[in-house]
């Protein structure tokens, strides 16, 4: 009987500790409606943070967060993962601001470019937060849209991101037309500078080598960054710490292999995670 009590103590803990995903209908903004899923610490108090979670192409926002409430069980964050349908946001890992073979969208309303600023304004005002900043995670697609939201957003909130294994890159490249590059797409040098000083990271899963992935972007400009994601991913780290070095400017990106980890999320977020999380 004693045995079956303290059963039942520990797994009645273990419910109250356990993290819950809750979900809204984002609609506070002049785009399509979006669905946003969160999940929130025990507590939460002054020292509160945000990481926001980028769903790749799968647009499987609910199970990358999923993925990451083991890792953040313990951690006083609030994870915020929105997910952009195929229907209503086709090319949001190029923020809608143009198509995969690079031809520019002239709805400027569809531009995901404050979508991350308006989220983190509504859901600070929401949980009564302290924080200024927030923090990103993306892994495929969704690591896509983050370094591309970093280059080519305002926002200045941004505190810490992590990208992995993305299929291909923006390089920060003005010679060579967007997606692949910056050309005609209105970066400052205060921009550029301010991509370079951030804590960013880039993690590739080492056994993400397959150049003949089902998945893996096949445009002839996205085939010259690399055969497969982990040489892509080398390369554009590569052009970072080139370009740091060319503006002489203090260089704080990481670079991290993550051994026997394929096209993985979940297996990417437990090394992300260490990284956005070990402050906290």
């Amino acid at each position: 009987m004693k045995h079956l009590i303290l059963i039942s103590f520990i797994i009645l803990n273990l419910n109250i500790l356990a993290r819950e995903i809750e979900e809204t209908t984002f609609s506070y903004w002049d785009k399509p409606d979006s669905q946003i899923y969160y999940s929130t610490p025990n507590t939460i108090d002054a020292d509160t943070k945000i990481i926001f979670i980028m769903h790749g192409a799968s647009r499987g926002a609910k199970k990358y967060l999923n993925d990451w409430l083991p890792l953040a069980k313990e951690r006083n964050v609030v994870l915020i993962a929105p997910e952009f349908t195929k229907e209503s946001y086709p090319e949001y890992v190029y923020l809608m601001m143009s198509t995969e073979r690079g031809k520019l969208l002239k709805d400027s309303s569809l531009y995901l470019t404050d979508s991350l600023g308006l989220l983190f304004d509504y859901f600070k005002a929401k949980f009564k937060l302290s924080t200024n900043t927030f923090r990103l995670y993306g892994h495929s697609g969704g690591s896509q849209f983050v370094h591309r939201y970093l280059l080519l957003s305002d926002e200045s909130r941004v505190e810490k991101a992590a990208m992995a294994n993305a299929g291909f890159y923006t390089f920060a490249d003005a010679q060579i037309a967007y997606p692949f590059g910056i050309k005609n797409m209105d970066v400052s040098n205060e921009r550029l500078e301010w991509f370079l000083r951030l804590k960013g990271g880039v993690f590739l899963g080492d056994a993400d080598n397959d150049p003949n992935h089902h998945s893996l972007p096949s445009m002839r400009k996205a085939k010259k960054q690399g055969k497969h994601r982990f040489e892509r991913g080398t390369n554009f780290f590569n052009d970072l710490i080139k370009l740091g070095a060319e503006k002489n400017l203090p260089f704080r990106w990481r670079y991290q292999t993550v051994p026997n980890i394929a096209h993985d999320n979940a297996g990417m977020s437990l090394a992300a995670s260490e990284f956005l999380l070990e402050d906290l």
